[in-house]
């Protein structure tokens, strides 16, 4: 595990709903595209919706459950490859953070 400075864990603690709620937006807007271009039989859609759903909880879970000092690195790293974080947001994280990651 990698920890980060204690700011950058406070930061991210500030952050998080913001990015979650963010996060889950996103998730919303896929399963509204999903439910637009619905093809083939119901079961079918509902298959791809299930499986829609399923990876996205995984993509969740990676960025924001149980967050510690220690795993809180990879989570921004997470959320920074799903391109949950602004340019704002990510500026706010200490340059040895942002060095590390970049």
């Amino acid at each position: 595990m990698s920890s980060v400075p204690e700011r950058d864990w406070k930061l991210f603690r500030k952050l998080q709903p913001t990015l979650l709620s963010k996060a889950c937006e996103e998730i919303f807007e896929k399963v509204d595209e999903l439910s637009k271009s619905r093809v083939g039989s119901e079961h079918e859609s509902y298959l791809k919706l299930y499986d829609l759903v399923q990876n996205e909880n995984f993509v969740l879970a990676e960025m924001f459950d149980n967050p510690t000092r220690n795993n809180v690195f990879y989570k921004i790293v997470e959320l920074r490859k799903n391109n949950i974080f602004t340019e704002e947001q990510f500026a706010q994280f200490s340059e040895e953070t942002r060095n590390k990651i970049l």
